[in-house]
């Protein structure tokens, strides 16, 4: 028995989409668009950012972790801040067993929205 394992980086996992039937293609973009809006609204309740403008920027923060988002429209910088969240979530999560508290707490949170996206998967 032969085991594949498949590691993907960008461009391949752009190529296997595109190989995809069209319709196979509209499905998993309407997943990914139902995921997508499901964490901003698990990241809303949790974190209750804000989207503020600067100069020609827009800037999503929010009071309870040190992060934000930015970018030319408001749907840019909330992406950017969806983006740095979820990798400040992993990067927590890999030393969850080595943090202070005010981390442990930040991780707590992030939980939090993660586990709210359990109902959409």
């Amino acid at each position: 028995m032969v085991t594949m394992m498949h590691r993907f980086d960008t461009q391949s996992l752009v190529d296997t989409y595109m190989s995809l039937p069209v319709k196979q293609r509209k499905h998993l973009e309407r997943k990914a668009q139902s995921y997508i809006q499901a964490l901003d609204q698990a990241i809303i309740q949790v974190l209750s950012p804000t989207i503020g403008k600067s100069d020609d920027q827009f800037l999503v923060t929010d009071d309870v972790i040190p992060l934000y988002g930015v970018g030319l429209s408001p749907e840019e910088a909330m992406a950017d801040y969806r983006s740095v969240v979820v990798e400040y979530y992993e990067s927590l999560e890999e030393d969850a067993e080595e943090l202070e508290q005010a981390l442990r707490e930040q991780l707590r949170l992030l939980r939090q929205v993660f586990s709210l996206l359990e109902k959409v998967s």
